[in-house]
């Protein structure tokens, strides 16, 4: 089996290509493209072109990884607070989502407590259930190598 774990972020979203063999995880895209940087083309008001972009970007990592069983998409943890980093961090998971609809991947939204980490052992969570990448290791990278084993581990 092998899931996609998906970080949304309004300047570079994160995902990792995670799948298991033989009762041991490997996370498929650690030393290659993890991060999907927006073009510098797409100003800071374009959300309509923003939203192109990213869902024309999902389907490319698709197509780059075959055989994709399921997208698990780590969401922002929500607060009172609404912020248009967590307005465009959003709509990069609804243009993910609508990328999974149109190619029947099935598709679930987790926060830190439905994948059993919090922010700040997320890290390390995902180094000790997967791996890590070799470049742009962040928590956001992180999150989404947690998200995909946890696509994997409850299946």
């Amino acid at each position: 089996m092998k899931v996609l774990g998906f970080r949304g972020d309004p300047k570079a979203p994160r995902y990792a290509v995670v799948s298991e063999v033989g009762g041991a995880y490997v996370l498929e895209n650690a030393t290659s493209d993890n991060k999907l940087s927006v073009p510098a083309s797409i100003t800071e008001d374009a959300d309509a072109e923003r939203l192109d972009w990213m869902y024309r970007e999902l389907l490319a990592v698709f197509d780059a990884h075959p055989g994709i069983d399921k997208v698990m998409i780590k969401q922002n943890e929500f607060t009172r607070q609404d912020t248009k980093a967590k307005r465009r961090s959003a709509y990069n998971d609804a243009a993910v989502v609508l990328a999974c609809a149109h190619r029947g991947i099935p598709v679930e939204i987790k926060i830190y407590g439905s994948i059993a980490t919090t922010s700040k052992d997320t890290k390390r969570h995902a180094e000790n259930r997967v791996g890590k990448t070799d470049k742009y290791w962040d928590t956001k990278m992180a999150d989404a190598v947690n998200a995909a084993w946890w696509g994997l581990h409850h299946p």
